[in-house]
């Protein structure tokens, strides 16, 4: 399994100065492009889902696909919830596989920003995931810029406590609108200030010169999109005509021209070649099996189902939990003949299962003796050789 935490391989990447690349891919055929450039340059990779990309894909049928490929990659990859505003959409990229996540809270006032960044990593550290917020405002081309200062990043990691730090000191998100303007000096202050891995939204039109000076000033993570998304389009107008007179035609090559430009840029920021050393920094991302064995006071069967149901319901909402079934026992003997069967995202949320108010509650009112009618075991998965 090359699905690892990526709190470990942006680490690396700052330490090393060099820069892992986070493509927001949209269909199979832009995940199946990134995944095969950094194949071809063993390097590591982030996949980005993200958020204002929901209305091209469904986040429950999409988001298996990304993970399954990060699984069967044999270089590292990391699957980050990009851009997200709100924390239901949070809660439902941990459901759905993301090992990372990116809270955007940077339209907002400071304290806005901060509380809703507080309140993302309090889910986010709940199920052993690292977190991203962006200080400062990287505008749509056109848009207003506000710059980020150190001290308010400073002051911002403080309260927030994010793994790492979007900032803004220049770019735009889209296609510049003239030549980019790069404050260095700024990056730099805020580099000294923090020492944690920072990220560099709207990336595309800028050189190779450029990113080799970002990356020096503590940029770790560079999002890319717009001009990815440009070689794609511009593919399709070309076969278009040239006689692609069906859709199996028109779409033709998006997958190499996505390759092609994301290994390029894999190359240029330095992470091509880093895959083996990166495999033996990061800790796998490994998801862990809960079982919760009980014995209910009642009978009656269909009284057995229904609170059985319930108490499925209540722990399938608590962020973290990956899946929720309920089993019963072949033998109908045994001591505790019904079971919760758990996929969780991390060992910490076994904490946080049983700390839960509304499991709490649950289990004091259909519960007579605790100790006697619950029992509970854990399963972590293997990794893949």
């Amino acid at each position: 399994m090359a699905l690892v935490h990526m709190r470990d391989m942006l680490r690396h990447a700052y330490d090393n100065q060099y820069a892992v690349g986070a493509f927001d891919v949209i269909n199979l055929d832009m995940l199946q492009g990134v995944i095969n450039a950094a194949e071809a340059c063993r390097a590591p990779v982030i996949l980005g889902i993200a958020e204002p990309h929901f209305a091209h894909f469904s986040l429950e049928t999409f988001a298996p696909a990304v993970e399954a490929a990060a699984q069967n990659s044999s270089v590292p990859v990391a699957v980050h919830l990009d851009h997200a505003s709100h924390l239901d959409t949070i809660a439902a990229g941990i459901h759905h596989g993301c090992n990372s996540l990116m809270i955007d809270g940077s339209n907002l006032d400071l304290q806005g920003n901060i509380e809703l960044t507080r309140d993302a990593v309090a889910i986010a550290r709940a199920c052993g995931l690292p977190v991203e917020a962006e200080l400062g405002y990287v505008p749509e081309s056109g848009g207003e810029l506000v710059f980020t200062t150190a001290a308010e990043a400073q002051g911002f990691v403080r309260h927030t406590e994010v793994d790492f730090l979007a900032v803004s000191i220049g770019t735009v998100h889209g296609r510049f609108a003239g030549k980019p303007k790069l404050d260095f000096t700024r990056l730099r202050q805020i580099n000294d200030a923090l020492n944690i891995p920072l990220v560099l939204h709207g990336s595309s039109g800028l050189s190779d010169e450029q990113f080799h000076r970002l990356i020096a000033g503590g940029i770790a993570k560079i999002n890319y999109f717009t001009a990815l998304t440009d070689r794609a389009a511009h593919l399709l107008r070309d076969n278009a005509k040239n006689g692609g007179d069906d859709y199996l035609n028109l779409f033709s090559g998006v997958r190499q021209v996505v390759e092609d430009e994301a290994g390029r840029l894999m190359r240029a920021w330095g992470s091509a070649g880093r895959a083996a050393e990166v495999l033996t920094q990061c800790a796998p991302w490994t998801l862990v099996d809960h079982d919760i064995h009980f014995k209910l006071p009642t009978d009656d069967p269909d009284e057995e189902a229904l609170i059985a149901e319930k108490g499925r319901q209540i722990l399938s909402r608590i962020p973290g939990v990956r899946h929720a079934a309920t089993a019963k026992a072949i033998d109908e003997h045994a001591t505790y003949p019904s079971c919760w069967r758990l996929q969780l995202t991390s060992e910490s949320v076994i904490e946080a299962l049983h700390q839960n108010s509304d499991f709490q509650a649950y289990t004091q009112r259909y519960f007579q003796n605790h100790a006697s009618s619950l029992s509970a075991l854990s399963y972590r998965h293997a990794a893949k050789l």
